[in-house]
């Protein structure tokens, strides 16, 4: 009997992170200013020569950043709402993310991030991004990658 239920456990357990996959977070600053992230993102975009998506998110005293009312509203969301890149939008580009979103991250920065996907995607995203920014780096973490609401 105590070997069906450890098995039980252990099955729950597994399947609920089954829905979790390892990312990495191409990065080129954290910063606890907003202002300072978006101006380095104006530039970083111009010199990587990458697409700027920031999703029209907005700095936000308590979740770090969200959408606007409307745009919660037309997404069927409550505001405040934010959702971390690197769920379904691998590849190369520049956007603002809030640490508090990936697990094991340092908590309550703002961060420019130039890349997200597996070593393939974001290893030649970040070479490039060292010419200009030597202290750029890729973190791993876990993404959830169950279904949005």
């Amino acid at each position: 009997m105590k070997l069906f239920i450890l098995s039980l456990l252990l099955l729950i357990f597994y399947s609920g992170n089954a829905q979790y996959v390892k990312k990495g977070i191409g990065i080129i600053l954290s910063t606890k200013k907003y202002h300072e992230a978006e101006k380095l993102a104006e530039t970083a975009s111009v010199k990587l020569k990458l697409i700027k998506d920031l999703r029209n998110l907005i700095p936000h005293v308590k979740n770090g950043l969200t959408w606007t009312k409307k745009q919660c509203a037309e997404y069927g969301e409550e505001y405040p709402a934010y959702y971390s890149r690197g769920r379904y939008d691998d590849g190369a580009y520049i956007s603002i993310e809030y640490s508090d979103a990936f697990e094991g991250f340092a908590k309550g920065y703002y961060m420019v991030v130039v890349a997200s996907g597996d070593k393939i995607t974001t290893a030649p995203v970040i070479k490039k991004a060292k010419k200009f920014y030597p202290t750029a780096y890729v973190k791993e973490t876990n993404i959830y990658a169950g279904c949005m609401h």
